[in-house]
């Protein structure tokens, strides 16, 4: 960075910690890849807490692949104040996301100047007070998760997610063993698409039958919830979703509880 951008850039990191400083917890999600349902899980986590009458805000750094507003069905454009932008609302839960910026233009960008925005970004967001920020990674191991990692270090845990595939899990222990590096606590795995439930106790695996334990040794860690394949994630809003009586709502319920019981426990 040149001197002018460096300045820039202390400065937002500042402010962006400033931001980070009125937020109880943050529990980023992440996987390494696409395609294992990752946003799903992060909004999924964020609608949870909030129905726990947590102050819950969700934070989307996808900067080319954003699909959280779909997910909670929030649009552009966003509000400025004098505090700065004001997240979008969905179902108690706070929103922000890069696609909230640029709706639905691409953004050719590279190296620093997506650790640039990231920070910028966390800067200007007006979050106010929160218990639980869920922040939602996108694919591979580059800036932007390496800008999360530092932005909330100290703060933050790492929820992995993956299916039970052979190939997600790979690369899914490939952030598990980055994460560890860069000493970022890993709260365990969520398996997501696990199983479909074909009712009466008959489940089906649609990656195969593989144990829970050969997966836990091969992510070398602990999974601490499965998520079945839900299709009606895809006709009905998530909301609507995580509220019906269904194996998905109860699972989120569970596992939101290790963060909530904590807090009744403290």
């Amino acid at each position: 960075m040149r001197g002018a951008q460096a300045k820039r850039f202390q400065f937002q990191t500042q402010e962006a910690r400033k931001r980070v400083g009125r937020i109880g917890k943050v529990i980023l999600v992440g996987s390494g890849k696409g395609g294992v349902g990752k946003s799903f899980v992060a909004c999924a986590i964020a609608l949870s807490l909030s129905e726990h009458r947590c102050r819950t805000g969700i934070l989307d750094i996808d900067i080319h692949g954003a699909s959280v507003p779909d997910y909670l069905g929030v649009r552009p454009p966003l509000k400025s104040t004098r505090n700065g932008l004001e997240p979008k609302q969905s179902h108690g839960v706070k929103v922000m996301s890069v696609a909230l910026l640029t709706g639905d233009n691409p953004i050719p960008m590279r190296g620093v100047d997506k650790q640039d925005l990231i920070t910028q970004f966390l800067a200007l967001t007006d979050w106010g007070r929160l218990d639980y920020l869920v922040v939602d990674l996108p694919p591979g191991t580059g800036d932007e998760l390496l800008s999360a990692f530092d932005l909330f270090a100290g703060k933050s845990s790492l929820v992995l997610v993956t299916t039970p595939s052979r190939n997600a899990v790979a690369v899914v222990s490939r952030l598990r063993r980055l994460a560890e590096t860069e000493r970022v606590p890993v709260e365990g795995v969520v398996l997501n698409m696990a199983y479909i439930d074909e009712g009466r106790t008959r489940k089906t695996s649609p990656f195969g039958s593989t144990s829970k334990i050969t997966l836990e040794a091969a992510l070398d860690s602990t999974i601490i919830s499965e998520i079945p394949l839900e299709p009606k994630v895809n006709s009905e809003s998530l909301y609507k979703v995580l509220h019906g009586r269904n194996n998905t709502s109860v699972a989120f319920r569970r596992l939101v509880q290790r963060w909530t019981d904590k807090e009744t426990r403290s």
